[in-house]
């Protein structure tokens, strides 16, 4: 079966969709450097760039599955930009999503899969959107499916919390996911070194004005808490980034504990838990479920927040998987929506129709 990607990043959706589809190609709109890091990693692969370049009559009819990875920066938490419930109307960048919708008009595959963060689903957040496109894909005569996905469940050793929206000409049958107890930091390090010993990569940076307090900082405890700790708020001086105050870390670099899991891959900003250093991009790509010789293209300084965005592998695998027995069972539509929540435990979840 053939498979079509767009906004896939560096890739990690389409490591989980090869595993059960022949991808013939992506669509990108921004490559940059992931297009680079993609094309390293899979060469056969053509990657198409801009309206102008996009072969639309090639793959009419002839493309099983799409997916797609658009930006999630207008409900992220991190990425926006604008203020207010209702602030990411007026963002551009859910064009993409639009842009990625569209492919179901005019490809007419028999599964297409969005993903994007929760809060897209979150009455304050892009449900109306949601929704919309929901109306339409109806119409179209496709099932449609939101899916509210923790990594954990799908066998990622960190927690992930990702919204999937599926249209599917076919029933789908999302299965119900039995969750996994979460490895420690201290367990995933240790499995990482077993297998792969003291080769962990090029080590993601830290600020000059943030290397003294490095091994002041406990573990659990952010960068940010432990610069505090030593410079008292009379001596703080603003105009740092976002006005903020001059020196003082991002609030995002923390000590990870040795004995809790890791709630979710950040690009670079944890701390080892027992050296004074944040990690090497191998030990994030094998956190994230990366091949540990997947190549990253680029500066050293981009590649976590590579690793960090996009669809890790695991979940990937996991959408490509019920979507490929959809396709191929067959079941007659009886329900135009479903909806299930996978971030709760099994007797916990609901099955909405």
């Amino acid at each position: 079966m053939k498979a079509l990607g767009t906004y896939i990043f560096a890739g990690g959706f389409t490591i989980g969709v090869s595993k059960h589809f022949n991808v013939l190609a992506h669509f990108e709109m921004k490559p940059g450097l992931y297009k680079k890091t993609f094309q390293a990693n899979f060469p056969d692969i053509p990657v198409y760039e801009g309206e102008e370049e996009w072969p639309r009559k090639k793959f009419k009819d002839k493309i099983d599955f799409v997916y797609c990875n658009p930006p999630c920066a207008p409900w992220s938490n991190l990425g926006s930009t604008q203020k207010g419930a209702q602030a990411w109307r007026n963002d551009p960048r859910i064009a993409c999503w639009r842009n990625s919708f569209n492919l179901l008009k005019e490809l007419r595959p028999k599964a297409i899969a969005i993903e994007s963060v929760p809060r897209v689903y979150s009455i304050n957040g892009g449900r109306p959107m949601i929704m919309e496109l929901t109306k339409e894909a109806n119409k179209l005569g496709y099932q449609v499916n939101h899916l509210l996905i923790d990594g954990g469940f799908t066998g990622l050793n960190h927690s992930r919390k990702r919204f999937f929206f599926i249209a599917t000409k076919y029933h789908l049958n999302p299965n119900v996911l039995n969750f996994q107890p979460l490895p420690t930091a201290g367990e995933v390090l240790g499995q990482f070194k077993k297998e792969h010993g003291s080769d962990i990569g090029h080590l993601m940076k830290l600020g000059e004005n943030e290397k003294p307090y490095l091994k002041h900082c406990k573990q659990g405890e952010s960068l940010r808490v432990t610069w505090e700790r030593f410079n008292p708020p009379e001596t703080w001086k603003r105009g740092g980034m976002r006005g903020g105050v001059k020196g003082r870390p991002q609030f995002m670099k923390w000590r990870l504990k040795n004995n809790a899991h890791i709630p979710v891959i950040a690009g670079g900003f944890y701390i080892h838990p027992t050296e004074d250093r944040l990690f090497g991009h191998k030990e994030l790509a094998y956190m994230a479920g990366y091949p540990v010789d997947y190549k990253w293209e680029g500066p050293a300084s981009t590649i976590g927040s590579q690793i960090a965005r996009g669809v890790m592998p695991p979940v990937a695998e996991y959408v490509a998987r019920i979507v490929k027995s959809s396709v191929e069972n067959k079941i007659e539509i009886k329900e135009k929506l479903q909806t299930i929540d996978f971030r709760k435990e099994p007797d916990q979840q609901q099955l909405l129709l």
